[in-house]
C-alpha cells in the first residue's frame, strides 16, 4: 500500500480571508469591479444557467477551474455573434472564469449589438481596461460619464488620462466627481487629488490633507508614505524625513519603505545611514535592494523612489492594488496595476504584480505574457525568469521549465532560488536523483544554516528517501528538526518511517504525536497516526484517527484505502470494501490499483500482519504544492523571489 501523501498541503481551493473592505475603504471600487447580471430578462436563476449551459457548453468547466494549477484555464468557445444574449452570458461566464480576454471579445459584440445598455457598456469598459486596452477604454469612459455621471471608476481612469498630459486641471474635475459617490474612508480619490495638488505647486496643501488619522490603521500608514513621497517630490527634506521615521520605526521594516527611505537619506547625503536602514530591514536581499546597495557602496547618488508626480500617482495605484491582490480582490487590483502601468508603462514591479496576478487565478499563461515584458537589465528580470519557469510548469510544460533554469543557473551558479527551484520541480516529477544535486549545491551555498534552512534538509532528505537512500535521509531529516523541531511535515515524515522499518518505536510515536498536536486538522498527518497504530495491530485507536482523516482529506485515495483496510481487520468487511471501492473513484497511484482490486475481491489475509499491506518502503508525500514553489507564494515552500522589491 502507497504512503500517503502526509505533508501538509494548504487547500489551493481554499477561500481566501475575506478582505476588510469596510475598514480599508474601498469598498465602493471593489464592488463597482465585481461581475454582475442586471439583465432584466434574466432574474430567474434557473433560466440564467440553463442558457449559459445552452449557448457556452462549458458550465461544468466552470467548477472544474480551480482544480489542478497544472491546468490552463478553461477557454469559453466562439458563440454566434449575431446573438445579443449569446455574446452577454458567453461575455459574463468567461469573465466568472476570469478569462477576461474573451470576455472582453464578448462584451464587445454585445455592445455593438445593444449600444445604448448601459450595463454592458460598463461591463466592457472594466474588461478593457484590465485588459490593458487604454485607447478602448478611454473611449468607452467617454461614452459611460455621458449616460451614467457618477460612474467613478470610469472618471478615475479619465482623470489618470489628464493627468498623464499634465491636464491637471481637468484632471482634478473628474477626481471630484468620482470622490462624491465614494466612500469618505476610500483612499484612491483623496490621493489623486492631492498628487493634482502638489503638480499644481500646492505641495503643502496636499501634504496637510494626508495629516488627518484615519479609522483604518492601514490608511493611515499608506497615506504617511506618500506623504514621504510628496515632501520628496517638493524638496522638502525635514517634512519627508519625519514622515519616513514615523511608518519605518512604527512597524516591522518593509523592504520597499526601507528603500525608498534609503534613497531619501541618500539624495540628502547620509550615504552610511541609507546603508544601514538597508541592512537592519533586509531590504539589501532584494532585487532593487542589491541595486541600490551597489550604487551607494559605489559612492553613487542613487535617484528617489518617487522623483515626479507621474511616479508618485502610480506609486499610489501600485500600493493599493497589494493590499486589493493580498485580500482577495482580484479584480480590483487588476485594474490598479493597469493604472499604474499607464501611468508608468515602464514599472517593472508592476508588471511583476500584474503576473504574480494572473498566476496565482491560474491564468499563467497571461502571467508569462506579461513576464516577457520585463527586460533583461531590469533589477526584476531574474525574479521574472524564475517565475516564468514556475508557470511554464504550472502549464506541464515542465522539460520548458527545467531547460530555462538550468541556463539561467549556468550564468548565475551561486542563486539559491534558482537551485531550489530546479530541485524542486525535479522532486515534483519524481526525479529524485535529478533534484539531489541541486539540493546539494543549494545547501553548500548556505554557510551556516539557520532556522528558515530547515526546508532545504527535509525536502532533500525526501528525494534521498525515495532513492532508498535511508542513510543519508535520515541526518537530513533530523538536521531539519534541529534547525526547527516545530515543523510537524518533518516529525510526521521521521517518526512514519522509523515505524515502518520497526526501529525507534518509542521515539516514532513521540513525534507523530507532537506533529498532530501542531496540526491537529492535517489529514495526512492524523492518517500517519492512525496508521501508525495499525502498524502495532492496535486497530481501536488506528479507526479512531484513521476516520478523522479521511473526513478531512476525502478526496485521498490512500487515507481512503488505510480505512478499509482497518474497517476489515475489525471485521466491518461491507464498510471496508466500500472504502476500497471509493480508493479506487480517487485516481490512486497505478502501483495501487490491482492491490486495492485484489482487497475487494478476496479481503485481506487473516493471517497477515500489517505490514504485509505496505510497501518496504514507504514512497515519500508529493512534493506539490507545498514544496514546490507555487505562483502564489506558500511559507513552508522555496518560493521565486518575492515580487516587491
Amino acid at each position: 500500500m502507497t504512503y500517503a501523501k502526509r505533508k501538509s498541503q494548504p487547500a489551493r481551493n481554499a477561500a481566501a480571508p475575506q478582505f476588510k473592505i469596510e475598514m480599508a475603504g474601498l469598498y465602493m471600487l471593489f464592488m463597482e469591479t465585481a461581475p454582475t447580471v442586471r439583465l432584466s430578462s434574466l432574474k430567474k436563476a434557473g433560466l440564467l444557467i440553463a442558457l449559459c449551459l445552452a449557448v457556452t457548453g462549458t458550465a461544468p468547466e466552470a467548477q472544474a477551474v480551480r482544480a489542478s494549477k497544472s491546468k490552463p484555464a478553461p477557454h469559453i468557445e466562439a458563440v454566434d455573434g449575431t446573438s445579443l444574449l449569446g455574446s452577454y452570458l458567453a461575455g459574463h461566464v468567461a469573465r466568472s472564469l476570469r478569462d477576461s480576454d474573451n470576455a472582453a471579445v464578448y462584451y464587445r459584440r454585445a455592445l455593438e449589438k445593444d449600444p445604448g445598455n448601459q450595463d454592458i457598456l460598463d461591463n466592457a469598459f472594466q474588461l478593457e481596461l484590465a485588459a490593458g486596452d487604454f485607447a478602448s477604454a478611454r473611449a468607452l469612459a467617454q461614452r459611460l460619464v455621458k449616460r451614467q455621471r457618477d460612474n467613478s471608476i470610469a472618471h478615475i481612469f479619465l482623470g489618470v488620462d489628464a493627468y498623464r498630459h499634465h491636464s491637471f486641471e481637468e484632471a482634478d474635475d473628474h477626481f471630484k466627481i468620482a470622490q462624491r459617490s465614494s466612500s469618505p474612508e476610500e483612499p484612491t480619490v483623496k490621493l489623486a487629488r492631492a498628487w493634482v495638488a502638489v503638480a499644481e505647486g500646492h505641495a503643502d496643501k496636499a501634504i496637510a490633507a494626508l495629516q488627518v488619522e484615519r479609522k483604518s490603521a492601514w490608511a493611515t500608514h499608506f497615506e504617511t508614505v506618500q506623504r514621504a513621497f510628496m515632501a520628496d517630490v517638493a524638496k522638502k527634506k525635514a517634512v519627508a524625513l519625519e514622515a519616513y521615521r514615523a511608518v519605518y520605526d512604527k512597524k516591522t521594516p518593509n523592504a520597499r519603505i526601507a528603500e525608498a527611505f534609503a534613497r531619501h537619506l541618500a539624495v540628502w547625503g547620509d550615504n552610511q545611514e541609507a546603508q544601514r536602514v538597508l541592512d537592519e530591514a533586509g531590504a539589501a536581499d532584494t532585487p532593487l535592494g542589491k541595486a541600490l546597495m551597489a550604487e551607494l557602496k559605489a559612492g553613487k547618488t542613487p535617484k528617489l523612489m518617487v522623483s515626479n508626480v507621474e511616479e508618485g500617482l502610480a506609486e499610489s495605484f501600485l500600493g493599493i492594488g497589494q493590499v486589493l491582490a493580498a485580500n482577495n480582490g482580484i479584480d480590483a487590483a487588476q485594474i490598479y496595476f493597469r493604472l499604474a502601468l499607464f501611468l508608468q508603462p515602464d514599472s517593472d514591479i508592476a508588471k511583476l504584480e500584474l503576473a504574480e496576478l494572473y498566476g496565482n487565478v491560474e491564468q499563467y499563461t497571461k502571467a508569462i505574457s506579461v513576464i516577457e515584458k520585463i527586460g533583461e537589465t531590469s533589477p526584476f528580470w531574474l525574479n521574472s525568469q524564475v517565475r516564468k519557469a514556475l508557470y511554464l510548469n504550472a502549464l506541464q510544460k515542465s522539460d520548458d521549465a527545467v531547460a530555462l533554469l538550468a541556463a539561467l543557473s549556468a550564468k548565475h551558479p551561486e542563486n539559491q532560488q534558482i537551485l531550489q527551484t530546479l530541485a524542486a520541480i525535479e522532486s515534483a516529477r519524481k526525479k529524485f536523483d535529478a533534484a539531489i544535486p541541486y539540493y546539494d549545491r543549494a545547501i553548500a551555498l548556505l554557510g551556516t544554516p539557520e532556522k528558515k534552512d530547515w526546508q532545504l534538509f527535509y525536502s532533500r532528505g525526501i528525494a534521498f528517501e525515495r532513492t532508498k537512500q535511508w542513510a543519508k535521509a535520515e541526518p537530513d531529516f533530523k538536521k531539519a528538526l534541529e534547525l526547527d523541531p516545530e515543523q510537524g511535515a518533518v516529525l510526521n515524515y521521521l517518526g512514519y518511517s522509523w515505524l515502518d522499518q520497526n526501529m525507534n518505536i518509542p521515539e516514532a510515536f513521540d513525534l507523530i504525536k507532537k506533529a498532530v498536536k501542531l496540526r491537529p486538522n492535517d489529514g495526512y498527518i492524523i492518517d500517519s497516526l492512525g496508521w501508525a497504530y495499525y502498524m502495532q495491530k492496535d486497530y481501536e485507536q488506528a479507526v479512531k484517527h484513521l476516520d478523522k482523516a479521511v473526513e478531512l482529506r476525502p478526496e485521498d485515495p490512500t487515507l481512503n484505502d488505510h480505512l478499509g483496510d482497518v474497517y476489515w481487520r475489525l471485521g466491518r468487511k461491507l464498510e471496508a470494501k466500500f472504502q476500497w471501492n471509493q480508493a479506487l473513484t480517487l485516481n490512486p497511484e497505478p502501483e495501487d490499483v490491482a492491490k486495492i482490486k485484489k482487497k475487494i475481491e478476496s479481503g485481506l489475509e487473516d493471517d497477515a500482519g500489517p505490514h504485509a499491506a505496505l510497501e518496504s518502503q514507504p514512497p515519500a508525500p508529493t512534493p506539490a504544492p507545498s514544496s514546490v514553489p507555487a505562483p502564489t507564494p506558500a511559507p513552508e515552500a522555496p518560493q521565486p523571489p518575492a515580487a516587491k522589491p
